[in-house]
C-alpha cells in the first residue's frame, strides 16, 4: 500500500498520536507542550497539499493565548505557533482547496478566524454575532459552512465578498460534513439526534432521523464516492448516556442503512483516500476504530493517547479536506 498516516488530536493528552498505516505498531506521539505550558489538541487537520499539519490547541491555564500549532509532515515536529488569542476555545480547523488559507472557529469569540498559511499572520475575522457558539466547520467551493451550537443553526461564509448567511436548523448543531460531488452539506444536530441534508444547488433541508438508541451524533465525515456519509454517535453530553455506534446513512436515499458498534464515546471520523477505509477515535477507551466499508465492520481497534478528540488522513500526494 502507499504511504499513508492517520492523525489523531488527544484532547486530554494534550499531543499528536501519528498512525503510520503501513506499520500501525509504529505509531509515534508529537507533545504539544511549550516551555512548561499544556495544551489541549481539540482538532487536528492535514492540509490539502499534504506538506502541514494544523492543530487547534486550548491552554490548560485559561489565562494563556489559544495557538494554532503547524506540524512539519515530513518531520513530524512543531514548525510554527500561531497566537491567536485569549479566551477564544478555539474548536476546528480547516484549509481550503489551494492551502493557502486557514480558519479556525472561536467559540468564546463567536468568531471565525482566517490565518495566512505561509505568513502565519492573521488576516481577517468573521464576526457571527453573539450567542452563535461556532464548533465545526468544512470548506467547500470558497465558501466555509459553520456548526453553531448555541445558535442552532449553519453559518455560510462566502470567502469571496466577507457576506455571512445563517441557515436555522434548529437543533444543536455541532459539525459539517461536505461531499466531494458538491451537492450537499451535513449537519449534526445533538440534541435532536438528526442529520440534516442540505442540497448546496436547490438550499433544500431533509432531515434525517437517527435509530432508537442514539445518543447524539457528533462528527461525521462522507466517502470519496459521495455514497455513503458515517456519523459518529458520542452520547455523554446533556446528561446522556455514553454511545459506541456509527451509524452509516445514504446520502442518496437520506436514510440510516447500516449501524457499527465501535469504542466508547465515538467522536472523530475520517475516511481514507481511495473511500475503502473508515478511522473514528474513542474518546473514552483512548483507540481508533478501523472500519472496513465494503463489509461495514471493525476490522482493527488501535490504540492512542488519552481522550483522542479530531482525526485526520494524509496521503502521499496531500490530505483528506
Amino acid at each position: 500500500m502507499e504511504a499513508a498516516k492517520v492523525y489523531v488530536a488527544n484532547e486530554e493528552g494534550g499531543s499528536i498520536s501519528v498512525i503510520d498505516l503501513q506499520d500501525s505498531l509504529k505509531n509515534t506521539s508529537i507533545d504539544l507542550s511549550e516551555s512548561g505550558k499544556m495544551f489541549m489538541a481539540h482538532n487536528v487537520q492535514v492540509a490539502t497539499d499534504g506538506k502541514s499539519i494544523w492543530v487547534t490547541a486550548v491552554p490548560m491555564d485559561s489565562t494563556e493565548m489559544n495557538q494554532l500549532v503547524v506540524i512539519d509532515s515530513n518531520t513530524g515536529t512543531v514548525k510554527n505557533r500561531v497566537q491567536l488569542g485569549k479566551d477564544l476555545h478555539v474548536a476546528h480547523v480547516v484549509l481550503d482547496q489551494e492551502s493557502r488559507n486557514v480558519f479556525v472557529t472561536a467559540k468564546e469569540s463567536n468568531q471565525v478566524i482566517q490565518v495566512d498559511a505561509t505568513t502565519y499572520q492573521v488576516v481577517r475575522k468573521f464576526d457571527l454575532g453573539a450567542g452563535h457558539s461556532p464548533h465545526g466547520m468544512r470548506y467547500a467551493n470558497g465558501k466555509l459552512y459553520v456548526a453553531n451550537m448555541d445558535a442552532k443553526s449553519m453559518s455560510i461564509i462566502n470567502l469571496a465578498d466577507g457576506k455571512i448567511t445563517d441557515v436555522p436548523l434548529g437543533g444543536v448543531a455541532v459539525q459539517t460534513a461536505v461531499t466531494q460531488d458538491d451537492r450537499f452539506i451535513f449537519t449534526s444536530l445533538y440534541d435532536t439526534k438528526e442529520v440534516v441534508r442540505y442540497d448546496l444547488e436547490s438550499s433544500e433541508i431533509r432531515r434525517i432521523p437517527l435509530p432508537a438508541g442514539a445518543q447524539g451524533p457528533i462528527q461525521m465525515y462522507a466517502t470519496p464516492d459521495s455514497k455513503l456519509l458515517y456519523v459518529a454517535d458520542q452520547g455523554e453530553l446533556m446528561g446522556r448516556p455514553v454511545s459506541n455506534k456509527v451509524f452509516v446513512i445514504d446520502i442518496s436515499d437520506a436514510k440510516v442503512i447500516s449501524t457499527i458498534t465501535v469504542g466508547n464515546k465515538a467522536h472523530g471520523v475520517v475516511v481514507s483516500n481511495d473511500g475503502q477505509r473508515v478511522y473514528v477515535t474513542n474518546s473514552i477507551d483512548n483507540t481508533v476504530s478501523v472500519i472496513d466499508v465494503t463489509t461495514q465492520k471493525v476490522i482493527r481497534t488501535i490504540p492512542v493517547g488519552k481522550g483522542p478528540n479530531g482525526i485526520s488522513y494524509w496521503f502521499e500526494t496531500g490530505g483528506m479536506p
